[in-house]
């Protein structure tokens, strides 16, 4: 795939939304990227869980519409057409059904789900549970559908359902609406299906895939962090493909510790359903990191700059813009001065002097895993302590 950009269409105070450019794809396959508060705030805050997740979903997702909808008119579409197509567990944490409520006044749209578990096996990842379908999809749809990509397996099962489903009564599908926290295989799986579509429904017209806040790169064997799980970890370095956008990569310096999390967003299904097992994974990820840090004697500086690499920020705002003009069009001199000075605000001399000690990160883990464990109840804080396999390197 050749070098992509984010090209921004349409800013205000709620919502911003850039088209992917670059690449030799068809009119009729659209590719956004949107960045609302909402979906920055429950990506970079990973004790964001349960309501407080899906809530701050809604919002960012009905903000997202909105914006897209100043480009596309998608507001137009008749809700009774309108089928919102659930993968379970995690497409029901976006709430679409209720965004579209609360962005377009929606109330005839339906509903449908299937399940669809994904598991690794000899290497791959394979579905390995979908046994519960319910479709009421009508003729002439739109489908609207949201789910977090890593590999691409579970989404590819669940379209080719509803793919079928069409097929075998005879409806019509008339366009095919994807958001997502994903990477590049939504659009991969996505591009293959849109084919399809169009060999299939004479009347079909388009297919839109809509990241949240970036297209992420995807975690494999050769990625160059020490803990990691190819094929599922959403990344944030351009080096391994990410392309954020501005706001996005803004709110990277509120903390440290934000662009240092093993995923951009961590398992969906979890956050919103099993919030105790999503903070102990968060927990585990983080005492990997602290013994592999007592271990090499990492520096802040190292593991930042594997997973958020600060090579473009060399040369000020004026070296920033020209080094990232390979990646946004749109974005003003005066945003690039500001996503500067808040580089600037969280790494000063001081601290990027401190953050080059060697074995200062383990500090970093050791309040991290303080804050974690104080989330958890006892019993189970104290079991994750437990928690030390004798080489954590992949």
């Amino acid at each position: 795939m050749a070098q992509e950009k984010l090209v921004r269409r349409f800013k205000d105070e709620a919502v911003a939304v850039y088209a992917i450019e670059g690449d030799t794809i068809p009119d009729d396959f659209v590719r956004y990227t949107v960045s609302t508060r909402a979906t920055r705030d429950l990506m970079n805050y990973p004790e964001v869980i349960n309501c407080d997740f899906t809530n701050l979903m809604q919002n960012g997702i009905t903000n997202a519409l909105k914006g897209i909808n100043v480009l596309e008119r998608i507001s137009e579409i008749n809700s009774r057409s309108v089928n919102v197509y659930h993968i379970l567990r995690g497409g029901l944490n976006f709430r679409v059904v209720d965004a579209l409520k609360k962005a377009f006044g929606y109330k005839w749209h339906s509903s449908s789900y299937t399940t669809s578990e994904r598991v690794l096996k000899d290497g791959r990842y394979e579905v390995s549970e979908d046994s519960y379908r319910k479709f009421v999809v009508p003729d002439n749809a739109t489908v609207y559908t949201a789910d977090i990509v890593a590999s691409g397996v579970s989404l590819d099962n669940g379209v080719g359902f509803i793919y079928n489903y069409m097929k075998s009564k005879q409806h019509r599908l008339r366009n095919f609406v994807f958001i997502t926290i994903g990477c590049v295989e939504a659009e991969r799986v996505l591009d293959r299906w849109h084919k399809t579509f169009k060999e299939t429904f004479p009347e079909y017209e388009r297919t839109f895939v809509i990241y949240l806040e970036g297209r992420f790169g995807l975690a494999n064997e050769n990625t160059p962090f020490a803990n990691k799980i190819p094929y599922t970890d959403l990344i944030k370095s351009y080096r391994e493909g990410a392309l954020l956008t501005p706001e996005y990569e803004h709110s990277q310096f509120d903390r440290v510790i934000t662009a240092l999390e093993a995923c951009a967003i961590y398992d969906g299904g979890k956050k919103g359903f099993e919030p105790i097992n999503h903070i102990t994974d968060v927990l585990e990820f983080w005492e990997k990191q602290q013994a592999t840090a007592e271990r090499e004697t990492w520096s802040i500086r190292e593991e930042y700059e594997r997973r958020f690499p600060l090579d473009m920020y060399a040369d000020g705002p004026a070296g920033l813009a020209r080094a990232k003009q390979e990646y946004w069009d749109g974005v003003g001199d005066n945003e690039y001065k500001s996503l500067y000075a808040r580089y600037r605000w969280l790494w000063t001399d001081e601290r990027r002097d401190q953050a080059g000690m060697p074995g200062s990160f383990t500090s970093v883990c050791e309040k991290k895993i303080k804050y974690l464990r104080s989330l958890l109840p006892d019993d189970t804080a104290q079991e994750t302590t437990r928690f030390r396999p004798p080489s954590f390197a992949r």
